[in-house]
């Protein structure tokens, strides 16, 4: 592929506080993963973490300015909290709680936790500490449960519907890339509350149980996985009903197996884009931007704000499927994918698998 691919760095003079403390939260966290299976590598993520979250915090600046696409409609003190709340759990040292605490006038009460906005992520992490006593943290926990209330059906200070099936609806396009963020943070502080002994949250007369947390969550994986009015799988070569019309260039233009001649940056238009048939590669494991307010689907690659897969839709479905296993939970068995697609990219046009 030729297309252009510009590359954008931030610099003092002009910075982006967003991207440094989004990446120092990354490898903050990623310390904790490595820190038992390779120490050294662990001990230079956290220290390149640091360096990060010191760029960050003192070049204050968002990268709005020269943001073609994905700009930050948040603002970057959500990254900030919630660099610092991982820089604290990764062993940074008190005084990244310290940070968290003094400028916890930046919380606010979110409905979403998506890759602009990081606030429930950090107030989830930050309530997890005020509950294990840290009593100058206590805006975290209410803005967390404030979460929770913006969420769960039957709440009385509800803020995001769902469809007449069951699903959460944020906005039209990409919706499911909320869907996924909301259910791994509601998985998470379930987690949070159960391990300080707390029963659940109240949302004005309504008190919803950690237990009624956990199940709304998982019928927000188990309708992305077919149980829905479609009875069809939001993930891509799960189930025997999945979309086949993706937006996504990798997918719907022949492989070189099969095209070894040159496609040119327009010919993945001409060619594929508005063909009907299905993508010539079956893009295993993607999840699409999901059905609309009235739970259907257009399988069309033209309706890129249902049909686009996003890495952000599929990271954090990881969190909720962690944490239904983690439980136990039947959804472990359910899961197990086609025994061709666990090693091989399939093409829809060739007789064989094409080994990675």
């Amino acid at each position: 592929m030729d297309t252009p691919r510009t590359l954008y760095k931030i610099t003092s003079n002009s910075p982006g506080s967003e991207v440094a403390a989004e990446v120092a939260a990354a490898f903050a966290s990623a310390s904790i993963v490595f820190r038992k299976i390779d120490s050294n590598y662990s001990t230079k993520l956290l220290r390149r973490s640091k360096s990060l979250f010191a760029f960050a915090d003192k070049y204050r600046g968002s990268y709005q300015a020269s943001c073609p696409f994905y700009c930050s409609y948040s603002g970057y003190q959500d990254e900030l909290l919630w660099a610092a709340a991982w820089l604290y759990k990764a062993g940074g040292g008190n005084n990244y709680l310290n940070y968290a605490s003094s400028n916890q006038g930046w919380s606010q009460v979110a409905s979403e936790f998506s890759w602009d906005n990081k606030f429930a992520g950090a107030q989830t992490l930050l309530a997890k500490e005020f509950l294990n006593g840290k009593s100058n943290l206590e805006k975290f926990k209410k803005d967390a449960d404030a979460f929770i209330c913006a969420l769960m059906p039957g709440s009385t200070s509800i803020q995001i519907k769902t469809t007449p099936g069951g699903l959460l609806y944020t906005r039209d396009s990409s919706n499911l890339q909320y869907v996924t963020g909301a259910t791994m943070v509601l998985f998470m502080y379930s987690k949070v509350l159960e391990t300080a002994g707390k029963g659940g949250v109240t949302c004005g007369s309504v008190t919803f149980s950690t237990s009624n947390i956990k199940a709304f969550a998982k019928s927000q994986v188990d309708y992305i996985l077919g149980n829905n009015p479609l009875k069809m799988s939001n993930m891509v070569g799960f189930g025997s009903k999945y979309p086949t019309q993706l937006h996504h260039r990798a997918s719907s233009i022949p492989s070189i197996y099969n095209h070894p001649s040159r496609v040119g940056c327009n010919d993945g238009y001409s060619s594929w884009y508005n063909s009907n048939n299905p993508n010539p590669n079956i893009h295993v494991g993607a999840i699409v931007g999901g059905p609309n307010s009235g739970d259907q689907f257009v399988d069309s690659r033209s309706d890129y704000s249902h049909s686009e897969p996003t890495t952000y839709m599929n990271a954090a479905f990881v969190g909720s499927v962690a944490a239904l296993i983690s439980q136990g939970s039947e959804v472990e068995q359910s899961l197990q994918m086609p025994e061709l697609n666990k090693t091989t990219l399939y093409d829809r046009q060739s007789t064989k698998n094409i080994s990675y």
